[in-house]
């Protein structure tokens, strides 16, 4: 199974909990990383779950959902996907000069499954 099937098939499984989790977050309050998920951060209005990654430096590579309170495309972290292009069932945003890239697919209302490689 690749990893955004994984990914999928967990977010779905903990999609109650992910969704408590994330509000409480975006309330300020203290919150329990959900089991099977590494971390949960927030960058502004973006409560990031962290799935797994892979790599050192240069060569690394992120994954995980997105809680995105109001439903805008955002990529890893928060970050803005502008002059992301439509890429299979999802957006891909790359940077102009450079090598890093951000897939994100929309799962659920306000919800998005996210790749980042640098």
């Amino acid at each position: 199974m690749d990893t955004k099937s994984r990914v999928e098939r967990q977010f779905h499984a903990d999609l109650e909990e992910l969704t408590q989790t994330a509000e409480l977050v975006l309330a300020g309050q203290e919150a329990e990383v959900p089991s099977k998920w590494r971390d949960v951060s927030r960058f502004d209005d973006v409560v990031c779950f962290d799935y797994g990654g892979w790599g050192f430096g240069p060569s690394t590579r992120y994954w995980g959902v997105n809680y995105v309170a109001d439903d805008r495309l955002a990529g890893f972290q928060g970050m803005s996907l502008e002059g992301a292009v439509p890429d299979g069932e999802g957006w891909l945003w790359e940077e102009d000069s450079g090598d890093n890239r951000c897939y994100v697919e929309w799962l659920a209302p306000c919800w998005y499954y996210f790749e980042m490689n640098f």
